[in-house]
């Protein structure tokens, strides 16, 4: 049986093809290729090569994958070799994953060749970077054209405060930026919608979450299309244009709240850092003002460097101030478990009011990973958007030790 490549053919633009990926089409014996592949990527191909048209394009009639898969497998037990061509990356959206496990389940020996996704070159040309230092710390690829059971948890994902990059979403646009808005982000996040990226066709808008699906209307964006949301938009100019020179200020938000944290022994900062954004759900860490813990806590290094990463004052507690804050506050939660390893019947909620005198308790601790949070929002802020977190129970991993 001879050989086959599932080959990445970038975003559109021919010269964006790797050195690898050339080669690979110009001994191929068949090309498969997918709609969204430039046709004049096809020159590349040798003269003695089939080209067989398959499909897959969102949102048209495609050819049933394991149509594509018996198509390559007749090919490669004829002796051919076989390139199947993808737009973007293969492993990005593209089934790649499926056609390699279904050639190796025939013990078909596969090559990858990696192409640049869209997803990283279509912000590019505008000179979007989807992580940048002081905007960003990281960015999340995800499909927006699952609905229903497929739904992604849009809720979740606003949370994060990290890029979204979203494939596949023009069609939902107005649903995906509701449920955003829904789950808390700023209707002022800066957003792109780019259609026909890298190529002479490319066109796209520029808008505020809030009003982004009414402009991409407006403006008759299609498919094949990225949309980019997240501060790092801030970044963007028009293609031919002089970037900004400096990065444009967006106001911060008040910092209102204060947290209270337990954990045990040997927690890192990362850790800290996803219990403290899930606990503050559609709030952001920009908003905390205080963090505080036990007294024999707060030299923790992972605590302190989640501190110094964002910026956020760490406030000792001493047992004497805790036991007296529960008194002063009957209602809030105790546990014998909790003194037994701590020496105070609790940690978290008393530490979230100490850290800010006056405040009050905003929701129900959170608790994941053997640490749990506490949030309290200090005197006069709004709290019509509280924190919508059930109370979770304790384990012998979740204590505040």
């Amino acid at each position: 049986m001879s050989r086959a490549w599932l080959i990445g053919a970038g975003p559109g633009d021919p010269e964006l093809m790797t050195v690898k990926a050339m080669r690979a089409l110009a001994v191929a014996d068949v090309v498969l290729v997918d709609d969204l592949v430039n046709p004049e990527i096809l020159r590349m191909a040798g003269p003695q090569a089939q080209i067989v048209h398959v499909g897959k394009r969102g949102g048209h009639a495609s050819t049933p994958q394991r149509e594509i898969v018996a198509l390559m497998l007749m090919h490669l037990r004829a002796g051919r070799s076989v390139a199947r061509l993808k737009g973007g990356d293969p492993f990005v959206f593209g089934r790649g994953g499926e056609e390699l496990q279904a050639l190796q389940a025939q013990g078909v020996p596969v090559e990858i060749v990696n192409g640049i996704t869209a997803g990283i070159a279509a912000p590019t040309t505008l000179g979007i970077p989807v992580t940048h230092r002081g905007l960003t710390q990281g960015a999340i690829f995800v499909t927006g054209h699952g609905a229903g059971d497929d739904e992604p948890d849009w809720r979740a994902l606003a949370a994060t405060g990290l890029t979204l990059v979203v494939y596949m979403g023009i069609r939902r646009l107005e649903d995906i930026a509701a449920q955003l808005l829904q789950a808390g982000m700023s209707p002022h996040t800066p957003c792109a919608a780019i259609e026909s990226a890298t190529l002479s066709t490319q066109r796209q808008v520029i808008a505020p979450l809030s009003t982004l699906p009414a402009e991409v209307r407006a403006a008759a964006i299609g498919s094949p299309s990225i949309i980019v949301i997240g501060d790092v938009v801030s970044l963007a100019h028009p293609p031919g244009t002089a970037a900004p020179t400096h990065v444009p200020e967006r106001p911060a938000p008040p910092r209102m709240l204060s947290v209270g944290i337990g954990f045990r022994q040997g927690v890192t900062a990362d850790q800290i850092e996803a219990a403290v954004r899930a606990a503050l759900g559609p709030h952001s860490l920009a908003e905390v003002a205080a963090m505080a813990t036990l007294d024999r806590k707060a030299d923790d290094p992972a605590l302190v460097r989640f501190c110094e990463r964002h910026a956020i004052a760490l406030v000792r507690c001493a047992p004497a101030q805790i036991e007296a804050c529960l008194a002063a506050h009957p209602r809030l939660p105790r546990s014998d478990t909790v003194y037994a390893h701590t020496g105070v019947h609790a940690v978290c909620e008393p530490c979230a009011l100490l850290a800010s005198p006056g405040s009050t308790s905003l929701a129900q601790k959170y608790a994941g990973d053997g640490i749990t949070v506490a949030i309290a929002v200090m005197p006069g802020a709004a709290t019509k958007d509280n924190l919508q977190h059930d109370a979770q129970p304790e384990s012998r991993n979740d204590e505040d030790r």
